[in-house]
């Protein structure tokens, strides 16, 4: 007997840090609590990170992550 397969959905954020950017600045800490924060309001809903692409990087820094979240919906 088999069951139904498990359905998901899916949304994507493109996470960076807020403020003005001085060239050399390392955006780490920042991005992380960005990350962090939006992590934890998502995953009380059941939203879990399956995808975490930086996407622009600038004099050697990320400065921006596209992150991909997904849920059950079944």
């Amino acid at each position: 007997m088999t069951g139904s397969p498990q359905t998901f959905e899916y949304k994507v954020k493109i996470l960076s840090p807020e403020g003005i950017r001085i060239k050399g600045d390392d955006l780490t800490d920042k991005i992380a609590q960005k990350l962090e924060a939006e992590s934890n309001k998502l995953g009380k809903n059941g939203w879990q990170i399956i995808s975490l692409v930086p996407t622009v990087s600038s004099e050697g820094s990320v400065s921006k992550l596209l992150v991909t979240f997904q849920r059950s919906i079944n």
